[in-house]
C-alpha cells in the first residue's frame, strides 16, 4: 500500500480559533488604548479571516502593526485554542494510511504552542509556515516546502490532498496547483453553499476533520 499525503490548514480546520480570535483581536485594541465602537467592530467582522495586517489597517490605519501583532501573538500563546471534537481521533486513524503535514499562515512562534497544547505534533511529519517559503496562502509558493518534503519520501505533488476551511486561502491554493481538496465548514468562515458556488464538489465538503476517515478510508 502506497501512502498519499494530507496537508491540513490549522486555524478553523484543526483548532477552533475563529470567534475567539476575533475576541482576542478586540482585546488587544483595548490593551493598546485604540478606539473601538460598533462601526469599527463591523469593519473588522467583514474582513475577518484576511491577513492580520489588513485587519489592523482597516480598523486603525495609523497604528503600529508590529506592536499590535506582537501583543496579539502573546495572547494567543498564553491561551491556546482547543481542537474541534473528534479531530485527534481522526488524525490518529489517518496517520496509519497517510503522511500528514500542516500548511498555515501563522508563524512558527504561535504554531508550536497550539500543537503542543493539543498534543498534535506526534501526528504531523512536517509543518510549513510563511517562514519556510517567504510566502503565504494562497500564493502557490507557500506549498514549495511541502512539495519538497513529500518528494524526499517518494510522494509526488499530485498525491497530496489539501484540507482547509476557506475559499480565499485554501481552495484557491488547491485550484492553482491542481490538487484534490476537501473543504471543512467547522471553522465558520465559509459555508457549504459558498464552497459549492466557488466550485468545490459537494462530496468534497464536510462538516469537520472528524468526518475524513470515513470518507478517505472507504477503499482501504
Amino acid at each position: 500500500m502506497t501512502k498519499r499525503g494530507l496537508c491540513f490548514d490549522l486555524d478553523g480546520t484543526l483548532i477552533d480559533s475563529g470567534p475567539g480570535g476575533l475576541v482576542q483581536f478586540c482585546k488587544v485594541a483595548k490593551i493598546l488604548n485604540l478606539p473601538m465602537n460598533e462601526e469599527i467592530k463591523a469593519k473588522i467582522g467583514t474582513k475577518w479571516g484576511q491577513y492580520p495586517a489588513n485587519l489592523i489597517r482597516t480598523a486603525w490605519p495609523d497604528t503600529d502593526i508590529g506592536q499590535f501583532y506582537k501583543q496579539w501573538e502573546d495572547l494567543d500563546i498564553a491561551n491556546p485554542w482547543p481542537v474541534f471534537p473528534g479531530t485527534k481521533e481522526a488524525l490518529n486513524t489517518l496517520d496509519r494510511y497517510y503522511y500528514l503535514s500542516i500548511l498555515t499562515n501563522r508563524n512558527l512562534r504561535t504554531v508550536a504552542p497550539q500543537l503542543a497544547h493539543n498534543q498534535l505534533m506526534e501526528f504531523f511529519n512536517f509543518v510549513a509556515t510563511p517562514e519556510s517559503s517567504g510566502s503565504k496562502k494562497p500564493d502557490p509558493k507557500s506549498m514549495e516546502p511541502i512539495f519538497k518534503w513529500y518528494q524526499q519520501i517518494g510522494i509526488s505533488k499530485y498525491e497530496i490532498i489539501i484540507i482547509g476551511d476557506t475559499i480565499e486561502g485554501d481552495w484557491k491554493l488547491a485550484q492553482d496547483l491542481g490538487l484534490e481538496f476537501y473543504a471543512v465548514t467547522s471553522g465558520g468562515m465559509d459555508t457549504k453553499d459558498e464552497f459549492q458556488s466557488a466550485g468545490v464538489p459537494g462530496d468534497h465538503i464536510i462538516d469537520s476533520v472528524a468526518d475524513l476517515p470515513h470518507i478517505l478510508l472507504m477503499n482501504f
